[in-house]
């Protein structure tokens, strides 16, 4: 099993496993680093050795000092978003960027890989402290550049036919979050079906969650409710799921009906 997924590692861990890494790689003190970052050879200890976090200035200055392209100014960005994602930070930055297959399934909202900015606010909105509500909207939204890369992953989202009648943050933001699902389902990877309401979905209605399969082979579950989440690779609980997500899908909607059905959800929202 991929050890990453086993043993998650955090940013703040990646950064002070990469900070000693590259200090010895280029065979250098942490004198002679310091010197080179103009900061106490102290401060770089302490945070190589994770007693204190860094700052956006220290990883800037680690970029520089060793020529990279923002790679631990990347890794701080990481580290200020994880509080807020909190224990889904996990599948955002260690599950999702190794993926090769994503499932999801929502039985009340459209999932929060597809969700346009405006969508996700209302969802934070009543529940976030003001301060932090657009860290997590910014958070949630980023996630869509997976399928920028040149190998993206294949993501098929079921999702309850529930969520075309319930105006999340109004109806118009709810017409922007459908037609926005109408692009999607353009792209080659990424396969939307509706699960209908009179289908019943027993199977379904205990909570989101999703499922990866990773490069390598190795498979994670992300399960999700009001008071408790959690990511794992534990085999029992990937099955369990693995099974729940193929009899929720047996109930699905072809693309093609459900693509219909956003489109008539359109029509009459924008009325």
């Amino acid at each position: 099993m991929n050890e990453s997924t086993s043993h998650p590692i955090s940013p703040r861990v990646r950064f002070a496993s990469d900070l000693e890494h590259h200090r010895k790689n280029s065979g250098l003190s942490l004198v002679a680093l310091g010197t080179r970052m103009q900061c106490h050879p102290s401060l770089i200890s302490h945070i190589e050795r994770g007693r204190r976090p860094p700052t956006l200035d220290f990883a800037e200055a680690l970029d520089h000092a060793f020529q990279l392209d923002h790679h631990f100014t990347t890794l701080f960005r990481q580290i200020s978003h994880s509080p807020a994602l909190g224990w889904f930070a996990r599948w955002v930055e260690e599950i999702e960027p190794q993926a090769v297959i994503l499932q999801s399934w929502d039985p009340l909202l459209i999932p929060g890989l597809l969700q346009t900015p405006e969508y996700a606010r209302a969802i934070f909105s009543p529940m976030t402290p003001a301060d932090q509500v657009e860290e997590r909207v910014e958070a949630r939204t980023r996630r869509l550049h997976i399928f920028d890369r040149p190998s993206p992953p294949v993501f098929l989202a079921l999702i309850d036919e529930g969520v075309l009648h319930r105006p999340v943050g109004g109806p118009a933001v709810l017409v922007q979050q459908l037609r926005h699902l109408l692009e999607l389902a353009q792209h080659p990877c990424i396969t939307i079906q509706l699960v209908p309401v009179a289908a019943g979905c027993a199977a379904g209605m205990m909570s989101a969650f999703s499922l990866a399969r990773l490069r390598g082979g190795a498979e994670v579950v992300s399960a999700d409710s009001v008071l408790v989440g959690d990511v794992t690779s534990d085999h029992e609980a990937v099955a369990r799921l693995k099974v729940r997500y193929n009899i929720i899908r047996a109930d699905a909607h072809s693309q093609s009906v459900s693509q219909r059905a956003i489109e008539d959800a359109v029509t009459t929202w924008a009325k």
